[in-house]
């Protein structure tokens, strides 16, 4: 069978070679395999190539950019002895509009490097304009107002030109050179007005566009050139120090500060919480930091009112911003800001230890006013400064029943307002009106403590115990008491640890009598009144 089958290949293969079919076939084969070849070599990554035309298209366009425009400012600004300063200049402009020509030739072609030579375009028209008077040995326009003038028309065509663009990168990078006009200026009078251009251009861009990063890092930069102003301008080498502002600039703050909060509520899109945070973050840390350091050095002797009406103009900032988009964010940072510039107000206008007194109630206002955003943040925070508050009180200030006083009923009310609302203010746990609650045993103990004579302080925390167990049995609590109880224990150890060794008999007698019969009475309550207390 074997030899018949290789006869058959044989005869076979002897027909294929007279007719000429093998190199046919070998043929069509070898273009298949050369056709699958060549489809592996394209399905191969070429990771050398794609680097290669990373460099190539990307970092030589950015290179050669730069190259490019440092070789024209070279030209711009080197002090040619037979070539007139305003040649150069022409020169400049010329190259500005060259390269502007140049970028709108490949915006389709070449994308990329169109968009590097627009911003260094944009750059370079800047520089030249700047050149006009500042920074040259001969300058093109010898009057101050002229080259101002100048750079302002530079300026605004570049935000246009941005703008036009619908560019963020370009846009935002506008505003660094508004600032350092500001800056290279050194008028006391035109910086401010400029940088509260600034603050509008920023607003505005912001509402217009919704440009979170452009509008971040405008306020960013328009404090920090306020800050340099405050600092005796050192950008242009003046010693660094804290100097004497005017007026001027301290207006051009609260307007620029009022401007970007007011960007939030005008935009007619509601914030995004990231919008709000970083605003309203920003926004009153350079308010208050800034006139922090212009009242320290320019209005000291007003500095009560003018964090009174920063106060104002930050709860009534975030009130409207509550009103217009219902921005939860923005609106707990804008009033804890405000209530961080009472604080000082407070602290400029009161002495010790009156001042702690208008504290606690300033408290039971942000109480209320988180009430009304329906803020858990401002509770939880006020909370926290009002705890930091008290403990500041108990370590540098001399025990004052008025304070005491002032701190249990503001954590009292504090508590009942919070278990009054837990609702509208969404708290799912009782931490913190416990936490007020525990406030106000302590405060309690450590007030009477200090007011009462010390043979009669067991007598009083019993006292005390005997109201929180009625204010029990009045609003039907049972956190109460548990305030009676706590302090009932608080009473028992006071009397056996020193009443015991420090009282004569009467008083340790009568003290006896007077707890044990409370305590008595007490749990006589407890036992007629099981189911009730059960069910609570």
């Amino acid at each position: 069978m074997s030899r018949l089958l290789q006869k058959m290949e044989a005869r076979v293969d002897r027909l294929e070679r007279y007719l000429g079919l093998e190199a046919k076939a070998d043929s069509v084969l070898g273009v298949e395999a050369e056709t699958a070849g060549e489809k592996q070599t394209k399905s191969l990554p070429k990771t050398g190539s794609s680097l290669e035309l990373r460099i190539g298209e990307y970092w030589l366009a950015q290179f050669g950019t730069i190259v490019l425009l440092l070789g024209i400012a070279f030209i711009i600004s080197y002090p040619f002895k037979s070539i007139p300063a305003i040649l150069t200049s022409l020169f400049g402009y010329l190259s500005v509009t060259g390269i502007l020509a140049l970028s709108r030739y490949w915006r389709d072609i070449h994308k990329y490097l169109s968009e590097i030579l627009y911003g260094g375009g944009l750059l370079l028209l800047y520089f030249t304009t700047l050149r006009l008077h500042f920074f040259a040995a001969q300058p093109v326009l010898s009057n101050k107002a002229a080259g101002i003038t100048a750079i302002l028309l530079a300026l605004s065509a570049i935000l246009f030109l941005s703008m036009r663009r619908a560019s963020p990168l370009f846009t935002g990078a506008a505003f660094p050179l508004f600032c350092a006009t500001s800056l290279i200026s050194d008028s006391a009078l035109f910086s401010p007005v400029l940088m509260t251009l600034t603050s509008a251009l920023v607003a505005y861009v912001f509402v217009r566009r919704g440009w979170l990063s452009v509008a971040v890092t405008g306020m960013v930069l328009v404090y920090l050139t306020f800050l340099l102003w405050i600092l005796s301008n050192p950008f242009l080498g003046h010693p660094m120090a804290v100097i004497k502002v005017g007026s001027p600039l301290l207006y051009a703050v609260l307007i620029s500060g009022a401007l970007f909060g007011s960007a939030l509520t005008i935009r007619r899109e509601t914030p995004s919480r990231l919008d709000e945070l970083l605003i309203s973050v920003f926004d009153s840390a350079g308010l208050l930091v800034l006139g922090f350091l212009m009242i320290r050095t320019s209005l000291k002797q007003q500095s009560d009112l003018f964090y009174l009406l920063l106060a104002a103009f930050f709860v009534i900032l975030s009130g409207w911003i509550w009103l217009r988009h219902s921005s939860r964010f923005a609106a707990a940072i804008y009033a804890l800001s405000g209530f961080l510039a009472l604080s000082i107000a407070i602290f400029s206008r009161f002495q010790s230890p009156d001042y702690f007194v208008w504290l606690s109630w300033q408290s039971l206002l942000a109480v209320a006013c988180a009430l009304w955003f329906r803020s858990r943040i401002i509770i939880v925070v006020n909370f926290l400064i009002y705890i930091t508050i008290f403990l500041t009180y108990l370590f540098v200030a001399e025990s004052d029943i008025l304070v005491n006083g002032s701190y249990a009923l503001v954590a009292l009310t504090s508590a009942r307002i919070l278990n009054w609302q837990q609702e509208r203010l969404q708290l799912r746990t009782d931490m913190i009106r416990n936490a007020y609650l525990a406030s106000v045993f302590v405060i309690v103990l450590y007030g009477l403590y200090q007011a009462v004579p010390s043979n009669f302080v067991s007598l009083s925390w019993l006292t005390a115990a005997i109201v929180y167990f009625g204010l029990s049995l009045w609003l039907t609590n049972v956190k109460y008491r548990w305030l009676a109880i706590l302090t009932l224990f608080a009473v028992v150890v006071h009397i056996f640890v020193i009443d015991t060794a420090r009282l004569g008999a009467e008083l340790r007698i009568l003290s006896f009598l007077a707890v044990g019969f409370v305590l008595l009475i007490i749990s006589l309550l407890y036992s007629r009144h099981r189911k009730t207390f059960s069910h609570e």
